[in-house]
């Protein structure tokens, strides 16, 4: 009988230990831009080398603006822009001077997920101001715009942004860009947040 005791003692012992055992708590997701339909994913990064005119306090203004009609700039286009006046070669065959103390940065954005998402912003401690822009064809002339609203990637797609298309301004630099040099870009989306990139600077 004592044997038939102990065995019964044991078993419940046994039980209460299972019943009692709290579970493992599971590792939280890293952060890689995924939400509940949009998962953001951001390849080639890279910077247009420039170096700052003149020292460390000139060029930093932005540039200059004079009226014009369409959008961008609230109705405003600025008389040097940055990436004004278009050139054969390069990149897919066609390129864009820069000028100023103003850079610009690509890279291609993919949505892997069900719903679109939009690039909203973006912001670096290497520029005063950063901003969306695009360039469009205007009676026959090439001209830069700021995009309104944000640049829309669409669910199972990607937008690459390259010169003479959507970019991100870098306008007003801090330190000169040189070939080599890493800059630390953050991408606000409109549902997968803030996504860190790092982006090589390259002498197109």
């Amino acid at each position: 009988m004592n044997l038939y005791r102990l065995i019964f003692v044991l078993a419940g012992a046994l039980g209460l230990a299972a019943c009692t055992t709290s579970p493992t708590p599971s590792a939280a997701p890293p952060n890689t831009g995924a939400t509940e339909g949009a998962t953001i994913q951001i390849s080639d990064p890279w910077a247009r080398a420039m170096k700052m005119e003149g020292g460390a306090m000139s060029g930093m203004e932005q540039p200059t603006m004079a009226p014009a009609s369409g959008s961008g700039y609230g109705g405003m286009e600025p008389t040097k822009a940055p990436e004004q006046g278009m050139e054969h070669g390069g990149h897919g065959g066609m390129d864009m001077e820069m000028g100023g103390a103003n850079s610009a940065a690509y890279m291609v954005i993919r949505n892997t997920g069900s719903e679109a998402d939009k690039l909203i912003a973006a912001s670096t401690d290497v520029a005063k101001t950063v901003e969306l822009h695009t360039v469009i064809e205007e009676g026959g002339v090439m001209r830069m715009r700021q995009v309104e609203g944000g640049i829309d990637i669409p669910a199972n797609g990607q937008v690459e942004l390259k010169p003479g298309g959507f970019h991100v301004m870098l306008i007003g630099l801090t330190r000169d860009l040189n070939a080599g040099d890493k800059v630390e870009l953050t991408l606000t989306f409109e549902k997968a947040g803030q996504i860190p990139v790092t982006a090589e600077v390259r002498q197109p």
